[in-house]
């Protein structure tokens, strides 16, 4: 049986060291700036090339996380980065993103590409999909069963790379949009501000219910158990996850996996007691608490345990107080009472209850009475003194807990940082000839110095440009959750109408006498996520419609594609939803293509990348002979869309009512589909910003009706849209400001 491969993360060159050390196979880092985990220090290109090399002299592998979702202004230094993986010759570069994967394929095709797990590979259809688009690897979602991942390998005959270990994401991974339109941070660029981590209460009217929790914090992952069958259902690689992690975590975990691995073929008697050991390592290494996520069930009960804050590492003591240092020093003292012993040199994390705000400090200074101690017992009230100021109110109610997290550990010399360099002490140098060629195909140039004037402009101003707009006419799309919802009166007159393709609106459609001229406006719509046993239904149903002459179909994911046979591809009208995250012109460069014709944009998007994107793109196509015709760009300006969008049917969850935040948001959890989605109870609207849009070449708008009763969502769309009468307030994520 094939050797199965052990990966291991790395944010540090410690951590690279542990893996290596303690048996991994390969190890995944960072590509420097252009990662989905803003580390605080990424590794320099000279560090990366050293680590390949060291890493290969040992038989060794290392693989490139460039998985971050690349704006507009970052393309240069991406092809840069290209360009310079091309020449240090990594083993893998993890992509999300597809313009970046389209501009390594076209220019860099001698560096193999993966998959990431941001891709949301979560049946066959896109596992092969996306091995025919190039990729030599595919990291599935973490949703999967040990059936679906066993299917998806036979299926699809893709190599299979799956996660075995670590932090759980609550949401789909590449569906995320909760920290980022409800904090301006990107998950999928690695800023996400772990939304999932806080405690929501639940709410119904006025009053605040109670059963609330910490509903969307999900154990980790741990499939240590699992290893057999993961070997016999042909996974290639296991993947830990942990960039962010101490090489202490990386240590015992890597150890411990490693044992279980090697024990695979060993007397039943023996891999029991390694497996007994290997538990005990994993314990160490300080996590969350552990479950075996989906591998075992769809709908697991032990992923969420909503009594617990779903901090990583040991609960060690419960804080009474916290206040600054006396004026004029900076610093912090936490009065705290121990729940297990506590040495200087630890580093801890301070969990504020209330807020569910999360601060991680160093153990330096810690006084017992009035005297300072380098050790602290179980019981004993002590005070740490920090010489940081944690961002959190002074207050003598304060009320909040302290886990260990991690142990200051000497590190021997062979870990320093100076030893990853290239061979002759060579400095890297991207590629200048290869680096202009791309540039001018992608028609891409800097504005230096232009700033978008809507973010200055003043409400009237707006005001005034919007109903300009709105006077010379805008190219409209609806969006409905019901088929029987296309013949409503809305307020605006929409050329296309998007309707969900689901079981209830195929029935529907069967069921109705044949509609007039089906084909004219109608586009039915493929939702993101298709789950394995899904897939049959998904191809009746669209050869169905295609028996009865519709021809328009917007695509949730780029693989749905292959719901469609290639040999009448040309003769339909592919549309692409936002969940494709288009943030940049290579991106939409990518999907035109692949005969995409419409192509919504990214909702995470700031007004000035938007706008950047488009002149290159349509630069670009100008400047093309041949390939692909007029391409439109639309935007959705109105509409509740998922801040989450997950697997998990919990028991917890109240399915209909609102749960608060912290910082006192309101969200609705809903089932749609058989998954869990989680929308804001304020809407998302970029209606007052109609006038930029078009400037900045915006074909076509989107207005979602279909997150609520379809004749109230009607109202409050024409109330928004007229700006007059009792407006409610709205979201508009990073529009007006700068996407991190």
């Amino acid at each position: 049986m094939k050797k199965i491969e052990l990966l291991a993360p790395a944010g540090s060159i410690a951590s690279f060291e542990a893996a290596l050390e303690e048996g991994a196979d390969a190890v995944y880092i960072g590509a420097p700036g252009l990662n989905a985990r803003a580390l605080a220090k990424d590794f320099s290109f000279a560090e990366v090339g050293g680590m390949i090399q060291a890493a290969h002299d040992r038989g060794r592998h290392v693989h490139i996380a460039m998985n971050s979702l690349v704006r507009e202004d970052e393309l240069q230094e991406a092809v840069e980065a290209l360009s310079l993986f091309a020449q240090l010759r990594p083993d893998a570069l993890i992509v999300q993103d597809l313009g970046l994967a389209w501009l390594a394929q076209r220019f860099f095709p001698q560096i193999p590409l993966h998959a990431s797990t941001l891709m949301s590979v979560h049946n066959s259809m896109t596992a092969a999909y996306l091995r025919d688009l190039g990729f030599s690897r595919v990291v599935l979602a973490r949703e999967l069963t040990l059936d679906e991942i066993r299917r998806i390998g036979r299926v699809s005959g893709a190599e299979l790379e799956i996660f075995i270990h670590g932090a759980m994401c609550f949401s789909f991974s590449g569906l995320c949009l909760f920290s980022s339109l409800h904090g301006g941070k990107s998950s999928l660029r690695g800023q996400c501000v772990q939304p999932c981590r806080r405690r929501y209460g639940w709410q119904e009217g006025r009053k605040k219910k109670k059963g609330g929790g910490y509903l969307f914090s999900m154990n980790d992952l741990c499939g240590i158990d699992l290893l057999p069958q993961m070997r016999r259902a042909g996974v290639a690689s296991l993947k830990i996850e942990g960039r962010m992690k101490s090489a202490e975590y990386v240590r015992k975990t890597v150890r411990a996996y490693r044992l279980v691995i090697d024990s695979l073929d060993q007397a039943e008697s023996e891999r029991q007691r390694v497996l007994k050991e290997a538990h005990g390592l994993l314990d160490e290494a300080m996590g969350r608490r552990r479950s075996p996520g989906f591998f075992l069930a769809a709908k697991p009960k032990q992923a969420v345990t909503p009594a617990l804050s779903g901090n990583t590492g040991k609960l060690v003591a419960r804080v009474q107080r916290l206040e600054a240092l006396r004026p004029g020093r900076q610093g912090t003292i936490l009065t705290a009472r121990l729940l297990e012993p506590v040495r200087a040199g630890e580093r801890l994390r301070l969990h504020h209850e209330q807020s569910g705000e999360r601060k991680s400090f160093t153990v330096r200074t810690m006084r017992l009475g009035q005297k300072t101690v380098r050790r602290a017992g179980s019981g004993q009230l002590v005070r740490f003194v920090l010489d940081q100021d944690l961002g959190m109110k002074s207050d003598s109610g304060f009320r909040g807990s302290l886990f260990r997290v991690d142990v200051e550990r000497r590190l021997r010399s062979s870990g320093s940082a100076g030893r990853y360099r290239l061979a002759g002490g060579a400095v890297p140098k991207p590629d200048r000839p290869a680096v202009e060629e791309i540039v001018e195909v992608l028609q891409w140039a800097v504005e230096k110095n232009k700033k978008p004037a809507q973010g200055a402009r003043t409400r009237e101003h707006r005001e005034k440009r919007r109903k300009k707009s709105m006077k010379k006419g805008q190219v409209w799309w609806i969006r409905v959750a019901h088929l029987r919802d296309a013949g409503q009166r809305f307020p605006v007159r929409p050329v296309r109408i998007l309707v969900p393709l689901t079981r209830e609106n195929i029935d529907f459609l069967k069921k109705t006498a044949r509609l007039r001229k089906p084909q004219s406006r109608l586009v039915w719509e493929l939702p993101p996520v298709i789950m394995e046993d899904a897939l049959a239904w998904y191809g009746e149903s669209v050869q169905h419609l295609l028996r009865e002459g519709f021809t328009r179909f917007q695509l949730g994911h780029v693989a749905q594609l292959g719901l469609f046979p290639e040999e009448i591809r040309e003769q339909l009208k592919f549309s692409g939803s936002y969940t494709l995250n288009m943030l940049n012109s290579a991106a939409l460069q990518a999907m035109a293509e692949l005969g995409l014709r419409n192509i919504l944009f990214s909702l995470e998007t700031d007004h000035a990348n938007m706008a950047a994107a488009l002149v290159h793109f349509r630069r670009a196509l100008a400047a093309r002979k041949s390939g692909p015709g007029n391409v439109r760009i639309g935007m959705e300006v109105y509409g509740r869309p998922p801040l989450f969008t997950a697997r998990l049917d919990g028991d917890h969850f109240r399915y209909g009512q609102q749960c608060i935040s912290p910082m006192d948001e309101r969200f609705r959890v809903e089932q749609q589909d058989g998954l869990t989605v989680t929308r804001s109870v304020q809407p998302f609207s970029l209606l007052p910003w109609l006038g930029e849009l078009r400037e900045a070449g915006v074909d076509y708008l989107l207005a979602d009706l279909s997150g609520g009763a379809i004749n109230r969502e009607i109202t409050r769309f024409a109330t928004l849209l007229r700006g007059t009468g009792r407006m409610e307030p709205t979201l508009s994520g990073n529009f007006t400001g700068h996407l991190l």
